[in-house]
């Protein structure tokens, strides 16, 4: 019977054992989600205030980091232009108001409810003519302007920095 006393001892001790790891792994997993919390929030400040900067010293293309500013202009001129092939992909288009996606058709906006500007292809379809003015589509710059605004509203929004 010693044995199993034994046994049984040496089984109790181990499980306990495990037990106190398993408590720690869950404590030392909290905290690694609380400090990648805290890395994420970091990184938004940087963001906003980069963003900040970069829209303050736009203009002057700052000197000392020309290189960046070229970077970030590119970067934004790509994201324009692989968005309007993601749209076009999509049959949608962007609000001008909000950055909502909109069906291609739709006359207004189903997120802010702003008018949408019909352009050519779709004027003709309703109206059955090209005899129609019509609204300049907008730039590359100014839908990454646009981006840039959906994505700094997304982030306000999700930090609960809104009003």
């Amino acid at each position: 019977m010693a044995f199993f006393d034994e046994l049984g001892k040496a089984i109790s001790g181990k499980s306990r054992e495990a037990a106190t790891k398993v408590r720690d792994l869950t404590e030392i997993l909290q905290l690694k989600s609380k400090m990648s919390s805290e890395k994420e929030k970091v990184n938004k400040a940087y963001i906003n205030l980069g963003k900040a900067y970069y829209d303050m010293h736009e203009a002057s293309a700052e000197e000392e980091y020309p290189e960046d500013f070229e970077t970030i202009r590119a970067g934004l001129l790509k994201i324009s232009e692989l968005e309007e092939e993601i749209i076009a992909l999509e049959g949608t288009r962007i609000c001008a108001e909000c950055g909502a996606k909109v069906e291609k058709g739709a006359a207004f906006c189903g997120q802010c409810g702003a008018q949408m500007p019909l352009k050519q292809e779709e004027t003709e379809d309703v109206f059955g003519g090209d005899d129609v003015v019509f609204e300049e589509e907008e730039s590359p710059a100014e839908r990454a302007d646009a981006v840039l605004m959906t994505e700094e509203n997304s982030a306000l929004k999700s930090s609960g920095a809104e009003e």
